[in-house]
C-alpha cells in the first residue's frame, strides 16, 4: 500500500491496464501526468523523483527502453538508479532489453542489491506480460525470463542445432487468452475451453542448453538483399559493438529502394571527420551484404505514442531527397572509399586509400579505388532511378566494373546520360549484358526504378462561410480542421467530408489562427479585442479574456502547457501572458510603439519568447515573468512570424516588410546575415532543417514581387555565423501574402504549396522549385493553408467566402 506507481502508459497500450489494476488490487497510489507534460522528459523526471524531499517519489516505474532513455544517462544514474532514490522496481519491456554495456552506463552494479530491475516480456494476445527476469548481474547474457504464472506455456518452433534451439517463440495459456475473430473463427483450438491456446509472438529466440531463453530478433527483420539473407537485428548488434558506451544503433530497411540505412544515436554531435572514422570502423566489421547504404547520425531517436521506437517516422527523417547522379557517385567515393579528385584543393588534404598508387584520385578505376561488385550494384540501383534508358544503366554497371575505365570517365558519362526527375512505377530492368551476367546473378542483382506517380490535385469539398476566409487554417491531430472568417463565424469541420462538427459565432470578424489546447478546448482571437476559449466538439464558448485590441496573431500555448501568450493591436499592453488553467493575467507589457501582427515563438530550453512588432522592434522576453532580456529595432515593420533556424536554437530568422530576411543571434538579437528580395514580405518564414538532400537548413517564404523564395542557410562552426544563398525562386504570377506550406507526399517526396493573391495555386518540388501542379480558385487567397499528411489533403481559405479541401 505504500507504493506509488507512475501511470504513464497511454490507455491504448495494454500495459496501462497492468499499472492501473496493480494499484487498485493492492491499494497503492498512482501518479498521472498530463499528455503535454510527457513531451518534456525533464518535467516528468522532476515530478517522479522530486528534489524536494518533502514530496514523495514514485516506487514502481514501467516503461519501454526507448522512453526510459529519454531521461538521459546522467539523470538515470544520479536521480533514478541512485541508491537514495525512492524507486523500488523498474520494469522495462515492449522492446529489446538494454545491453549490459548500456546498463553499466546507467548505474553502479551494486544498485542491483537495492532495487529490482526487470526484463518483462509478453504480448497483447495473452493479456500483456507473460515472462519476467530480475537482473542479478551485468555480466551475463540477459534472458527473457520465466513465466509469471504456472499456466503459461512456452513453445519454440525451430530446428535444433546441437545444444542450441533457435526459432519463433509461441506463448500459450488456457486461461489468459484474447479472442481474435480473424484467427479464432477459423480455428478449432478454442472449442475446448480447457485447451491451451498458443499465439505467435513474431520474435525469434534462442533456447540454451540450460533451458534459458534469450531474445534474438524479430521474425520480419530478416530481409533479402542482392540475393543474400540479412538480419537487421544481427547487423544492429554488430554495429553497436563498434560504438562507445551509451551510443545506440538501429538498422532500417527501405524496401522500395532496396536500401539499408543505419541510424546511430550519439550522445554528443560528431564532426564529419568523426562520423567518417566511425563509419569506416563499422564497415570493416561487416560483410559486403551487411554494409549499410547510408549512415545517419542523430542525437535523439523518435518514439511513438506507446513509447516504442518509431521506425516509420525515423525512416522518413533519414531518407534524403534525391541527389543528382554525379553527386551520388561522388558522395559514395568520398564517404565510403575516401577517393577524391586531386584537383580539388579542399579535398586534397583528405587521406587517400592508395597513397602510393599511380594513378590516383578520379584517375583510378572504381575497383582500384576499393569498390566491389556489391558496391557497384548499390550505386547502380540508386542512380538507375534517374535513368530513362535501361541500356545506359547497364552501361554504367559495366563501366564501374571495368578496371581500365577511370572514375573521371564515369562521371563524364553521367553528365551526358539522359536523366529524369520523376518516374511513376516500379519497373524491373532487363537482363544485363553477357559481360556482367555472371556477377549479377551471383549477387542476385535486381535493379528497379521507382517511377513516381504524376501528382494531381482535385477538389474534395468546400464549405461556405458567407464572407471572406482570410484566417490561416489549423488542424488537430488529423481529426478536425478549424478556421474563422470575416462573417464572425468559426467552424470546426470533419477533414474527410467537410461535415460541420461545431460552429462558434463571435461578435466581430476573425483573422486569427485558432490554437488547440486539447480535444475539448481551443482558443481564438477576435477583432473585438477578446481572446475566446471554446469547445471544438460543441461550439460552446467556455471563457473569454478582454485584451484591449484586435487580435490577429495566433495565441501561443507554452511548451509545458501552463501559459498562454497573446499579442494584439492594443494601445496599452500589446503582449499578455495568461494562466492556461484559470486564464488569469500573469503579466503584460508593451513592446515597441505599434501593434503586433506576428505570432511569438518560444525558446523552450530558455523559458523565453521572441516577439516582433509593427514598428520594427523585436525583443526577447522571459516567459515566467515577462522581463525584457534585450530589444533590437529594424527600420521597417515585421509582419512575418519569426522562426528558429535549427534545433540548437542559437539563430532565429525574421523578415522585415521591406523585403529583407535577417538571421539573428538568440543571445542578443544582433543581425548575423541578411538576404534582400525585390518586394515586400508579408508571408511568414518556413524552415526545413536536416536531414535534407544537401544537409543544410532551408527557409521558404512568399513575396509581393510574385515570387516564392527558397534560401539555403549555411551555419559556421565555432562562433555563431550564418550565410544565405538563393537555392531557387519561382514566379507564381501574382503577389504572395499567404505563408507557403511544406508537405510530404509519398512516394514522391517533399513539396512546397503556395497560394497567390489572384487565386493561383502551385505545388512545387522542394528540391528545385519545379512546378508539379497548378490550379486556380475563384477568388483572391490570403489564407495560409494546412496539410494533413495521412489524408493527403490540403485546406485553404478563399475570398469567395469558401474553405476548400483539395486532395492529392
Amino acid at each position: 500500500m505504500a507504493d506509488i506507481i507512475y501511470l504513464g502508459t497511454p490507455c491504448t497500450f495494454d500495459p496501462f491496464v497492468v499499472e492501473l489494476f496493480l494499484a487498485l488490487q493492492n491499494g497503492s497510489a498512482v501518479l498521472f501526468s498530463h499528455q503535454s507534460m510527457k513531451e518534456s522528459p525533464s518535467r516528468v523526471l522532476n515530478a517522479l523523483f522530486p528534489s524536494n524531499l518533502a514530496k514523495p517519489g514514485i516506487t514502481i516505474l514501467q516503461m519501454t527502453p526507448s522512453l526510459f532513455r529519454q531521461f538521459g544517462a546522467t539523470a538515470i544514474r544520479e536521480r533514478i538508479l541512485n541508491s537514495s532514490s525512492s524507486l523500488r522496481v523498474l520494469l522495462l519491456g515492449g522492446e529489446v532489453f538494454p545491453s549490459n554495456a548500456e546498463l553499466v552506463s546507467w548505474m553502479d552494479p551494486r544498485i542491483l542489491l537495492h532495487k529490482h530491475i526487470c526484463n518483462i516480456y509478453g504480448i497483447t494476445e495473452i493479456s500483456c506480460w507473460a515472462l519476467l527476469h530480475m537482473v542479478q548481474s551485468l555480466k551475463s547474457q540477459m534472458p527473457l525470463g520465466t513465466p509469471i504464472d504456472e499456466r503459461t506455456v512456452l513453445r519454440i518452433q525451430c530446428e535444433t542445432d546441437g545444444d542450441l534451439e533457435y526459432g519463433e517463440l509461441f506463448l500459450g495459456s488456457a486461461t489468459r487468452r484474447c479472442y481474435i475473430p480473424e484467427i479464432d473463427d477459423k480455428s478449432e483450438e478454442l472449442e475446448d475451453d480447457a485447451s491451451v491456446c498458443f499465439r505467435a509472438t513474431g520474435d525469434m529466440v534462442h533456447r540454451l542448453k540450460d533451458g534459458t531463453i534469450c531474445y534474438g530478433e524479430r521474425a520480419n527483420d530478416v530481409v533479402k538483399r542482392a540475393g543474400n539473407r540479412i538480419s537487421l537485428g544481427l547487423i544492429t548488434r554488430k554495429v553497436e559493438r563498434c560504438l562507445p558506451n551509451g551510443e545506440l544503433a538501429t538498422c532500417l530497411w527501405l524496401g522500395d529502394l532496396q536500401k539499408l540505412i543505419c541510424c546511430i544515436r550519439t550522445l554528443e554531435p560528431k564532426t564529419k571527420v568523426q562520423q567518417r572514422a566511425q563509419t569506416f570502423d563499422i564497415l570493416s566489421k561487416l560483410s559486403n551484404a551487411e554494409q549499410p547504404d547510408r549512415f545517419v547520425y542523430l542525437q535523439h531517436l523518435p518514439c511513438n505514442v506507446h513509447g516504442k521506437l518509431d521506425k516509420e517516422l525515423l525512416l522518413k527523417e533519414c531518407i534524403p531527397l534525391a541527389q543528382p547522379a554525379q553527386e551520388i557517385l561522388k558522395s559514395f567515393l568520398l564517404d565510403r572509399l575516401e577517393c577524391m579528385d586531386v584537383d580539388d584543393e579542399k579535398a586534397a588534404v583528405k587521406r587517400q586509400r592508395l597513397e602510393d598508387c599511380d594513378p590516383c584520385g578520379y584517375d583510378l578505376s572504381f575497383r582500384q579505388a576499393g569498390g566491389t561488385s556489391f558496391h557497384a550494384i548499390t550505386i547502380c540501383r540508386e542512380i538507375g532511378l534517374q535513368m530513362c534508358i535501361d541500356d545506359e544503366q547497364r552501361h554504367l554497371f559495366e563501366m564501374l566494373l571495368d578496371e581500365n575505365i577511370p572514375l573521371r570517365t564515369v562521371l563524364r558519362f553521367l553528365d551526358t546520360a539522359k536523366l529524369v526527375a520523376n518516374n511513376t512505377k516500379l519497373k524491373p530492368v532487363e537482363q544485363l549484358s553477357k559481360k556482367v551476367t555472371s556477377c549479377a546473378s551471383s549477387c542476385g542483382l535486381v535493379i528497379k526504378r521507382i517511377e513516381q506517380p504524376v501528382l494531381n490535385v482535385q477538389l474534395q469539398w468546400k464549405v461556405n462561410f458567407d464572407k471572406c476566409v482570410d484566417s490561416p487554417v489549423t488542424q488537430y491531430e488529423g481529426r478536425y480542421v478549424c478556421v474563422g472568417a470575416h462573417s464572425k463565424i468559426l467552424r470546426v469541420l470533419d477533414p474527410q467530408t467537410g461535415t460541420e462538427q461545431s460552429t462558434v459565432k463571435l461578435p466581430d470578424r476573425i483573422e486569427c489562427k485558432a490554437t488547440f489546447l486539447s480535444e475539448q478546448l481551443a482558443m481564438v482571437g477576435c477583432y473585438d479585442g477578446s481572446l475566446y476559449g471554446f469547445n471544438p466538439l460543441t461550439g460552446d464558448i467556455l471563457w473569454n479574456v478582454e485584451i484591449g485590441g484586435m487580435i490577429k496573431s495566433q495565441p501561443l500555448l507554452s511548451a509545458d502547457g501552463s501559459r498562454i501568450v497573446v499579442c494584439s493591436y492594443a494601445d496599452d499592453y500589446n503582449v499578455y501572458c495568461l494562466s492556461a488553467e484559470r486564464q488569469e493575467v500573469l503579466w503584460c507589457l508593451k513592446i515597441g510603439e505599434k501593434p503586433i501582427f506576428a505570432t511569438p515563438i518560444e525558446l523552450p530550453r530558455e523559458q523565453s519568447l521572441i516577439i516582433c512588432t509593427l514598428d520594427g522592434s523585436y525583443a526577447r522576453v522571459t516567459l515566467t515573468e515577462g522581463t525584457v532580456e534585450w530589444t533590437q529595432k529594424l527600420r521597417e515593420p515585421i509582419f512575418a512570424t519569426p522562426v528558429l533556424l535549427d534545433s540548437k536554437a542559437s539563430i532565429f530568422l525574421s523578415a522585415e516588410v521591406a523585403g529583407r530576411v535577417h538571421a539573428c543571434h538568440v543571445g542578443n538579437g544582433k543581425i548575423l546575415a541578411t538576404f534582400s528580395t525585390e518586394g515586400n514580405i508579408f508571408s511568414s518564414l518556413v524552415v526545413k532543417t536536416p536531414p535534407t538532400f544537401m544537409g543544410h537548413s532551408f527557409v521558404v517564404f512568399g513575396c509581393i514581387d510574385q515570387h516564392v523564395y527558397c534560401l539555403r542557410c549555411t551555419t559556421g562552426t565555432g562562433r555563431v555565423s550564418v550565410e544565405f544563398q538563393l537555392h531557387w525562386k519561382v514566379n507564381v504570377g501574382a503577389p504572395v501574402y499567404a505563408t507557403p506550406t511544406l508537405l510530404t507526399v509519398q512516394p514522391n517526396g517533399l513539396f512546397v504549396w503556395c497560394s497567390a493573391t489572384n487565386g493561383q495555386l502551385h505545388l512545387m518540388n522542394f528540391r528545385n522549385g519545379e512546378t508539379q501542379w497548378q490550379g486556380k480558385l475563384p477568388g483572391e487567397v490570403f489564407s495560409s493553408a494546412c496539410f494533413i499528411e495521412n489524408l493527403r489533403k490540403i485546406y485553404v481559405g478563399c475570398r469567395d467566402n469558401y474553405l476548400y479541401c483539395l486532395g492529392i
